[in-house]
């Protein structure tokens, strides 16, 4: 008798620290948002919102949700006798005049066929030098009326000067997006997830041959990129032998 008292307890004390919350995660305007990303920080479990932007979870008075959608400020809630939530995520500003189709090539581009898809704006150009193209500078030129002979260009891409430029270009563009991660993620999220500090470089690297995790590090979005960094966290942490 006295077994069977302690174990009604028992799970009268866990059915009162445990609970489901349900809610719905909406924009500024009261759109209902699907595939928001919701995760229980004290119990890393993790769920999406549906196509109705609703959603259910297990957390208990004081743990932390977190909230988190491509294209949106994250946001995090702690659980105070709360069943039912709210969650309104503000939209990051985008420069719409941006991903404007160019040209045809352009158009037929993977980056910029990527860069619609998932509704990221282009990076700001910068100053720099272009690298000389064999096909646009020295084979274009020789065949119009009349041809025109582009020597820089056939000197640059000859030399080497042309390939060097771009790797050095594409080398300086990592290194600034590593740093703005660095400065703008949370480190705590990926630690919890069993990715130390230390390690998270190295992830970042396994992570970014994923083409999605390049754009929205080089769009400068932080939700999106979460999300997709999420996605990699178990593939990684299978390739170093800790899953």
């Amino acid at each position: 008798m006295k077994r069977f008292i302690l174990f009604y307890f028992l799970i009268i004390s866990i059915s009162i620290n445990s609970q489901t919350i349900s809610g719905v995660v909406v924009s500024d305007e009261s759109a209902r948002l699907p595939k928001t990303l919701i995760v229980n920080m004290a119990s890393d479990q993790k769920v999406y919102s549906n196509e109705l932007g609703e959603f259910s979870i297990s957390a208990k008075n004081g743990d932390e949700l977190r909230f988190v959608r491509e294209n949106y400020e994250r946001e995090k809630v702690i659980v105070n006798n709360d069943y039912y939530l709210t969650i309104r995520l503000t939209k990051i500003p985008e420069e719409i005049e941006e991903v404007k189709i160019i040209n045809k090539r352009l158009a037929e581009s993977q980056e910029e066929k990527l860069r619609t898809d998932i509704g990221l704006p282009k990076g700001p150009e910068k100053p720099r030098e272009k690298p000389a193209d064999a096909v646009d500078d020295i084979v274009k030129p020789l065949i119009r009326i009349p041809p025109m002979v582009n020597f820089q260009a056939i000197y640059d891409v000859l030399s080497g000067k042309s390939r060097r430029l771009r790797r050095l270009y594409k080398y300086e563009d990592l290194q600034e997006g590593l740093a703005w991660i660095q400065n703008n993620i949370d480190l705590e999220y990926f630690a919890e997830a069993g990715i130390s500090p230390e390690k998270f470089n190295d992830f970042l690297m396994f992570s970014l041959k994923d083409e999605k995790v390049l754009m929205y590090m080089k769009a400068k979005n932080i939700g999106g990129l979460t999300v997709s960094l999420d996605n990699h966290i178990g593939a990684y942490l299978e390739k170093i032998g800790k899953k």
